[in-house]
């Protein structure tokens, strides 16, 4: 299992492949900034890969013996992490106490501010799209408070599919690793009251603007997705040195993402993973040069 966390994760996923027969891949960054390189080796070596992350597992699980071609949608569920229920005109007041508070799971710092923001779940959209070979079009974030159901695969038969299970990342990673075994997994019993109350709901995008992202990402994997990446680790920090606001860390996501100079990394595509750590350390200088 590749679980290396960040941009220095790719690298050892990537040559690790051609080693082994089944890699199961927790390094989010790698299938982010470098899903193009990472399939070629895959296939190069005839190697299979698992996705970890609660999500794509799910989806990966409820895809099993179906022809991606037959789906119609995929829904992709977020807790909105501690700011779900409140109100736009508070976020000014947010502090990095509240924002480390996520109700239903226990993860580090940087990825707990991703999920405040949710542009956990845009490198999320990002991964699914790379993963299953699929149109942005073909994907969408719907938010889910309790974090009891990972994914929605509606086919073009009418039928849907779900996949639930409790905000414990346990159960994943343990089926990721015994994916082809079936070995058992004590676990509790069906939750009734989540899923009879499960407040399914399209993303607030006045509140969680950076989920705008998405819409003006290019169609195949580039650069700009490690420019992406690279910002937000940036600013995110930033954040946690609480040297900027948590209202400012939004704005300034959406605002340097945008800038001209970085555009141009939509048309270039990544040709070897130093494309991507050379791109990584411009970015950062480039970060540094800003008034932050």
């Amino acid at each position: 299992m590749s679980a290396i966390s960040g941009i220095s994760g790719l690298l050892p996923t990537y040559k690790i492949i051609k080693h082994t027969k089944l890699i199961a891949i927790a390094n989010k960054e790698a299938i982010v900034c470098g899903w193009s390189l990472i399939e070629k080796e895959l296939k190069k070596n005839k190697t299979k890969f698992i996705p970890v992350d609660s999500e794509h597992f799910s989806i990966f699980s409820l895809l099993q013996n179906q022809n991606v071609k037959n789906v119609e949608k995929i829904y992709i569920t977020a807790s909105g992490g501690p700011f779900i229920d409140l109100p736009k005109s508070k976020f000014n007041k947010i502090k990095l106490s509240d924002a480390l508070k996520h109700p239903n799971w226990s993860m580090g710092k940087k990825i707990t501010i991703d999920s405040a923001t949710m542009m956990n779940k845009v490198f999320e959209v990002i991964e699914a799209k790379n993963i299953f070979d699929l149109d942005y079009k073909k994907i969408k974030i719907l938010t889910h408070p309790k974090s009891y159901l990972h994914a929605v695969v509606k086919f073009n038969d009418g039928l849907a599919k779900i996949l639930t299970h409790d905000p414990d990342m346990k159960i994943p990673i343990y089926n990721s690793l015994y994916f082809y075994e079936n070995k058992n997994y004590k676990s509790k019993s069906l939750n009734l009251n989540i899923l009879n109350n499960l407040k399914l709901k399209e993303v607030d995008l006045s509140k969680f603007p950076t989920v705008k992202i998405l819409n003006n990402l290019p169609k195949y994997s580039s650069l700009y997705e490690t420019v992406l990446i690279v910002i937000n680790d940036y600013l995110v920090l930033k954040f946690l040195e609480k040297k900027i606001s948590f209202k400012k860390l939004i704005y300034l996501i959406n605002k340097i993402t945008k800038l001209k100079e970085f555009q141009k990394y939509k048309k270039i595509k990544p040709k070897k993973p130093e494309d991507i750590y050379r791109l990584n350390a411009y970015v950062s200088s480039k970060m540094d040069s800003f008034s932050i």
